[in-house]
């Protein structure tokens, strides 16, 4: 019965979180729809069944939402990583902001104020940093993203999320490794070189940086290949190889610069961070300013605080605050993160930031005896530690700044700092994924 197939005619009367339309069956039955707008009707397939939901496919619209714009990538139905881009921009906006709103009123925080969405004039080409897979095609490298839920590789022939140049440089890549008969790894065969690269365009110089992940010590005809990169895109200014088994921002092993620099210099308003190959930016610039200027904003400094950045990556925020502040103290699980941020400050000149490598939750434990006016938290998808939230509410600093790319952890969070003493009194949602349903915000806490 899981299993059973179905047809039938639906109408949508929601969105889930992650945009699927939400649909009822005669019996009351719920199901899930992928690519359908609230108020629209389709004749579905429903391809999955389980006990209290099921999910199903479109066969055939049957009355369209006057918000449904045509995807402007030819990858869209198959890709998965533009979920939205079905969706006028502006209801875009608008579905973000209202998933921050519900997530925070089931949580018993209805009383939080949710400011606009802040957008994005130009809600493509935004990305900075783009991790791209490889393999072996019937006419040679194809480099593409992964489909959704799957490990079928979509091999792009244009991507509409990714700076002009950045897919410039992976048909490049491609086109050089055909010439030079360079092959993509092939796990079920234990075959061939190239795995996936980073690839990174700084907004400011517009200078490029290429990681490439392999599953040899090294690259093939390698000097060519280097040669014939830079010819053709001469601000490539590092490439570097790395011999891994775990090709995510927290592998440890080794990296090998093969061309250039050991990364590149972007810039957030006034100031300039270098990135490494596996550090962690924003990967959106224009965005990214914003939030920063809000974080601030909301942290209200008057140049005697002494502030704490959590889960501070490359400083970024930290380094941000530092001019309007007496003291910043930055803390990151990454050691190569903090080496870039005490190369950060060196580069903007900053005398009054300090980095520590370690868990924030251990770190804060050494600082809890001083006083501490604000926190920035920045943390990764799975929200912060419990026994960080619990060092805040013990040290009873004044403010706490948090940034979320997670509306689910994030008022997890804010549950337990508001039974801990502090009032949550705002949230400004930011659109730095356009296109797709990720959302990012910045909330304001407070000591009661």
């Amino acid at each position: 019965m899981e299993n059973e197939r179905q047809r039938t005619i639906v109408e949508a009367i929601d969105l889930t979180h992650d945009a699927l339309g939400v649909c009822k069956l005669e019996d009351g039955y719920t199901v899930f729809v992928a690519g359908m707008l609230k108020g629209e009707r389709a004749d579905i397939d429903v391809t999955e069944r389980k006990k209290s939901y099921g999910f199903g496919k479109i066969v055939e619209m049957i009355e369209k939402s006057p918000y449904r714009v045509a995807p402007k990538c030819k990858h869209y139905d198959i890709c998965g990583g533009c979920g939205l881009m079905h969706m006028d921009y502006d209801i875009q906006v608008s579905f973000k902001k209202y998933r921050i709103e519900t997530t925070l009123k089931r949580a018993g925080l209805e009383t939080v104020r949710v400011n606009d969405m802040v957008g994005m004039i130009n809600p493509y080409n935004y990305r900075n940093k783009i991790e791209i897979k490889f393999q072996n095609g019937e006419k040679g490298l194809e480099a593409g993203f992964f489909q959704a839920k799957s490990h079928n590789l979509v091999n792009l022939e244009e991507c509409h999320i990714m700076p002009k140049r950045i897919f410039d440089l992976i048909v490049l890549i491609k086109n050089i490794a055909n010439e030079l008969g360079i092959k993509a790894f092939d796990e079920s065969a234990g075959t061939g070189v190239i795995k996936s690269a980073v690839i990174r365009e700084s907004s400011k110089t517009k200078q490029l940086s290429l990681l490439l992940h392999l599953a040899t010590d090294e690259l093939p005809n390698r000097d060519t290949f280097v040669k014939k990169i830079i010819a053709k895109i001469p601000e490539v200014v590092s490439i570097a190889i790395s011999m891994t088994n775990d090709e995510s921002s927290l592998s440890i092993d080794p990296i090998r610069i093969i061309h250039g620099a050991d990364g590149l210099i972007d810039a957030v308003g006034d100031l300039d961070f270098f990135i490494g190959h596996r550090s962690f930016f924003q990967t959106n610039a224009i965005q990214t300013e914003k939030l920063f200027h809000q974080a601030i904003d909301y942290a209200g400094l008057t140049g005697k605080e002494k502030i704490i950045d959590a889960y501070c990556g490359i400083g970024s925020i930290g380094l941000f605050a530092a001019s309007k502040a007496y003291k910043v103290f930055g803390i990151e699980l990454i050691k190569s993160a903090i080496i870039d941020a005490r190369r950060n400050t060196e580069l903007n000149g900053i005398k009054n930031a300090f980095f520590e490598v370690g868990e924030a939750e251990e770190v804060i434990q050494k600082w809890r005896k001083f006083k501490f006016d604000v926190i920035f938290v920045d943390p990764p998808r799975k929200g912060c530690d419990e026994a960080l939230l619990q060092a805040i509410i013990d040290m009873k600093i004044s403010k706490v700044v948090y940034v979320s790319c997670d509306p689910a952890t994030l008022v997890r969070d804010l549950k337990i700092l508001a039974a801990g003493g502090y009032n949550v009194e705002e949230t400004t949602p930011f659109d730095m994924f356009p296109q797709t349903a990720h959302v990012e915000s910045v909330s304001l806490l407070s000591l009661k």
